[in-house]
């Protein structure tokens, strides 16, 4: 066996050790519209829009925020889908895969800057098991981390190997295009440029040394301007953040929780899936001051390192320059903070111990064997924990179980709590997630929607119309309420209010598929199957993965004998539907009732 290839396949064993039980898991959270409902990484001809068009916007749904613009992820997803379609095991797979790949990066770091193998592998090691790294990894929707890392890691390889080789021009090229890459990934990219310069400035002794960092940083900003040329032309103006904090109270929120995530890095103690902190409103608060002790105590030690080497002063800065991005508040939702954040910060202290570990290696043996062993056994206590908070990220009842109970006042969380309640017919725990919700936000539109589905789907219509309906006097401009007010009008007898209101959704949104399904699904229930038919084309014109679409088509087709094309429509549907059930049954009946005698 090459032994070049010894450090990967230990690398791979403990990434599958930790995260293999992972791959059972769901869809989850986030997943679900970015990857199950999301028609644009099931259809080949959205590769454009996915290209130009905001991370949020999923053919369906629109980023009310417009601050992430991420092709790169979604055409990972894309590349998913056409392997694995609708089975979770696959994306799973390649989150693993994409995990494998950073810590090997990290190792390949460790290296370029000639430390042992043995050190380099204990810092890669430390990156594969970190518990701060589990929702990056197990869960699907955490894959901007791993994508963005991986391409950032790459280019800030290659660039240093653009200065050790005679091929620096094609290093440098491959470094600018890897970089193009991660930000188009996830926005920490952007950070990259101050610490390539930082690179250069703490490497280089000689006079005029800022000049040079600055040119080294200079192509990689130029790059930066192209991305946020795109970014620009893509989402145009941001929308404004869901929430805005005073100058005080920004300043000391920064404070805190640079210093928790300081902690979490060191002693990964207290992990959660939706932390609970509020905003600091003081500088005076005792959680500010503490974490600006933290970050004084941080930066002298960083002075000091780099007046001995420049390296350990470099993965200090990257630690806690990557984290600049994630301090813009109320961009990534109601929370100050997430484990996920950590993912690309983290590279700093697993390179950071691996020089802690070469340099213990340069005193005698038994301080060398002492160091080996607790790195060894603090790899294994990270691995175990990682191993633990992975089983969080299996379903959604028990994400959000956990959550209920370390966010309770969470009106996001009770809300998430009730639709995976709702999704296993438990509707009434669901009604008591949701009102517990709207009891914590009572301006909480989607939560009201969501209730009333719940009651709509139990037979109490009259309560689901009321919800709705409050659920429109909150947000009027969202479809969801608007449609399924419409049709629960319809069937409570409002016929003809309740379709000129789907009409006039479906004309105003015509390449909206479920405006248009829920239209024709109205015709076909006033009797006016023959209206219905063409809307259910349009629908599978939009959406040909629509599945509700061929099912109605096909029970529309079959009423009118036409047996062979309603066949066909069910078929297209019994590929697309893996829930069971009567539509299934019914499906097969229509098949086989078309079979010749």
């Amino acid at each position: 066996m090459n032994r070049r290839a010894i450090p990967l396949l230990i690398l791979a064993a403990i990434v599958l050790a930790v995260y293999g039980a992972s791959l059972a898991g769901e869809f989850v959270w986030d997943d679900r519209p970015l990857i199950v409902e999301n028609r644009l990484i099931r259809d080949p001809g959205g590769i454009l829009t996915l290209l130009t068009s905001s991370f949020w916007q999923t053919g369906d749904r629109h980023d009310r925020f417009r601050s992430f613009f991420r092709p790169a992820v979604s055409l990972s997803y894309a590349a998913d889908y056409a392997i694995w379609g609708l089975r979770p095991v696959g994306y799973r797979a390649t989150n693993l895969l994409l995990h494998l790949l950073c810590c090997w990066l990290v190792y390949r770091i460790a290296i370029s800057e000639r430390l042992a193998r043995g050190p380099a592998l204990a810092g890669a090691a430390l990156y594969a098991v970190h518990p701060v790294h589990v929702e990056s990894v197990a869960w699907i929707s955490g894959r901007t981390d791993l994508v963005c890392a991986a391409f950032m890691l790459a280019s800030f390889l290659a660039q240093r190997r653009a200065g050790e080789s005679a091929r620096a021009p094609a290093w440098r090229a491959a470094s600018l295009a890897l970089f193009g890459a991660a930000l188009f990934s996830k926005e920490m990219a952007a950070t990259l440029p101050l610490l390539v310069a930082a690179d250069r400035w703490l490497d280089d002794r000689g006079p005029g040394r800022i000049r040079r960092s600055l040119a080294a940083a200079t192509p990689y900003l130029a790059v930066l301007a192209v991305y946020l040329l795109a970014r620009h032309a893509a989402l145009g103006e941001e929308a404004a953040p869901l929430y805005l904090l005073s100058p005080e109270s920004h300043l000391a929120s920064a404070l805190f929780v640079i210093g928790r995530y300081t902690t979490l890095l060191l002693a990964p103690l207290g992990l959660d899936t939706h932390y609970p902190y509020g905003p600091i409103e003081s500088l005076a608060s005792p959680l500010a001051l503490l974490g600006l002790g933290m970050i004084v105590v941080v930066a002298l030690a960083a002075a000091r390192a780099a007046r001995a080497s420049g390296k350990t002063a470099l993965w200090i800065l990257w630690t806690y320059v990557t984290l600049l991005p994630v301090l813009a508040f109320g961009r990534y939702g109601d929370v100050l903070m997430a484990d996920r954040f950590l993912y690309i910060p983290s590279v700093g202290l697993a390179l950071l111990l691996a020089r802690g570990i070469a340099l213990a290696g340069a005193f005698k043996p038994s301080v060398a064997r002492a160091v080996g062993a607790t790195a060894a056994c603090l790899v294994a206590a990270f691995g175990i924990a990682a191993h633990a908070q992975s089983a969080l990220w299996k379903d959604d009842l028990g994400l959000f179980s956990r959550m209920v109970e370390t966010s309770p006042d969470s009106g996001m969380v009770h809300s998430n709590l009730g639709l995976a309640y709702q999704r296993k017919g438990e509707y009434r725990k669901a009604q008591q997630e949701f009102l517990a919700a709207i009891e914590r936000t009572p301006s909480y539109a989607l939560a009201h929607n969501n209730l009333a589905v719940s009651y709509e789907r139990e037979g109490r219509l009259v309560d689901a119309l009321r919800s709705y309906e409050q659920a429109l006097r909150l947000a009027p401009a969202q479809l969801e309420p608007r449609i399924n007010a419409a049709s629960l009008r319809v069937k409570l007898g409002d016929a003809a209010w309740g379709l000129e209101q789907l009409r006039t959704l479906a004309e105003s949104h015509p390449r909206y598929p479920p405006a248009l399904y829920a239209y024709a699904e109205a015709l076909d229930y006033v009797g006016r199957r023959d209206e219905a038919l063409p809307f259910l084309e349009r629908v599978l014109a939009a959406d040909p993965l629509y599945a509700n679409a061929h099912y109605m088509r096909g029970k529309i087709l079959a009423e009118q004998g036409r047996k062979e094309e309603a066949a066909r429509a069910m078929r297209r549907f019994l590929m697309l539907w893996s829930e069971g059930g009567l539509y299934a049954d019914v499906a097969r009946r229509v098949i086989v009732q078309a079979e010749p005698m």
